[in-house]
């Protein structure tokens, strides 16, 4: 069995692993177009942070590689044959596949601004970016973010660790819009202002004027010796879409990982994944769910079944010494919410009858895996249970509920005190 992966990205590392778990001896080629190896993306922060320390963020090793007899090609797929099973390279080689798996995950998504493409505009999104921006720092800049999700304020967080002055600019009304509910996004903020951050909610970025100067919706104006645009991603779908694949917003796949061609396999950011609390097909471009994903793309790519049912989003981070975990998402229902606060930790619950949907915690990371695992197993909590939590949420006051179905309930629970 020939099995081929067009990308080297986490997802593709699971599929290494998938793949080995069930053929031990099958032929494994990965073509890795950014010629970096498997590294784990969510660590270039911290080598912009400190590019001494962190000078090795691999995710797998060429070691890895080796022993799991994978021949690691670098150049770039540009074209998928499908009738005659074919990989076509951009160095003219024709890879042929018996089972391929597409897991070329996403790109930065660009705004259509005149002067976008100055040298001192960067995006942030690969390892080969993070060297880009690092030889371009000097300490007393002035670097303005623009988008304030986890890729964003991670930048702005390494930036600030290396000196410059730094600026988020978020065209939303609060911070971290898709992990963060308003009430929290006004402790984070007050947190990451006092820690010497400058935060600008409510701002679009409009136009790149001469001189180094960024102007907004508003009329306000900024200088940036460095422009950041973090404002988010796009699946790399484009070799899906061109060999003729089904692709929506993302490259679609059934149960199985399987695209609309039953040779081809896709996981990781390039794919839509089934959010199990809404039913939707969702871009979940999560480093856990891509490894999941990948690993069992790789063991039906094999000839074992194994369903994949879906995934929630999930992040937990920290930024300025500030812990955020968020999990969970809503719908267009309405849903009971429940705050507690004390000094700077904070949680918010949002409930719709017995089910827990989405809860935000700052400060809280210890209570992030119960309430992760109480949305994404539908555990049935009573609302009058998650109230008698919220009075003093600790591991202790977990709802009883929750650890009886878990199989785990801990001797000292305060519910039995």
């Amino acid at each position: 069995m020939r099995y081929v992966i067009i990308g080297s990205c986490i997802a593709a590392m699971g599929a290494v692993e998938g793949i080995r778990s069930i053929d031990k001896k099958g032929l494994i080629t990965i073509i890795d177009g950014e010629q970096r190896g498997a590294y784990t993306r969510p660590l270039i922060s911290y080598f912009l942070a400190k590019p001494y320390k962190f000078k090795d963020i691999r995710y797998r090793s060429p070691e890895f590689l080796a022993a799991n007899g994978v021949e690691v090609i670098n150049a770039m797929a540009e074209q998928i044959n499908r009738t005659d099973k074919q990989v076509v390279l951009n160095d003219g080689q024709i890879i042929p596949y018996d089972h391929l798996l597409i897991a070329t995950g996403a790109y930065p998504v660009m705004p259509d601004i005149a002067g976008i493409e100055k040298s001192w505009i960067k995006t942030f999104y690969t390892q080969a970016d993070a060297e880009s921006l690092n030889a371009l720092l000097a300490e007393g800049q002035e670097a303005v973010i623009i988008g304030s999700g986890l890729i964003g304020m991670k930048a702005a967080e390494a930036l600030w660790q290396r000196g410059l002055k730094v600026s988020i600019v978020e065209k939303d009304a609060y911070m971290l819009p898709r992990v963060l509910s308003s009430g929290s996004a006004v402790i984070l903020n007050s947190l990451i202002n006092g820690a010497g951050i400058n935060i600008r909610c409510a701002e679009e970025l409009t136009a790149v004027l001469p001189d180094h100067q960024l102007e907004f919706a508003s009329g306000m104006k900024l200088h940036a010796d460095l422009l950041i645009l973090a404002l988010g991603t796009r699946p790399r779908s484009e070799l899906a879409v061109a060999c003729g694949i089904k692709v929506n917003k993302g490259i679609v796949v059934n149960n199985y990982l399987q695209t609309s061609d039953e040779n081809i396999f896709a996981a990781g950011d390039v794919i839509e994944t089934r959010n199990i609390l809404t039913g939707e097909n969702e871009i979940m471009a999560l480093l856990p769910q891509a490894h999941k994903e990948g690993f069992l793309a790789g063991c039906n790519m094999a000839g074992h079944k194994i369903a994949y049912t879906g995934g929630i989003f999930q992040n937990s981070v920290n930024i300025m010494g500030v812990s955020i975990c968020s999990a969970g998402s809503l719908s267009d229902a309405a849903y009971t919410s429940l705050i507690w606060k004390q000094d700077e930790k904070y949680l918010e619950l949002f409930l719709d009858g017995s089910y827990l949907y989405k809860y935000t915690a700052i400060n809280l990371p210890e209570l992030s895996g119960p309430l992760t695992a109480a949305i994404e197993r539908r555990i049935m909590i009573e609302e009058t249970a998650w109230r008698t939590f919220m009075a003093a949420p600790s591991l202790s006051t977990i709802p009883p509920a929750y650890w009886h179905k878990i199989g785990d309930i801990p001797r000292a629970n305060t519910w039995n005190q």
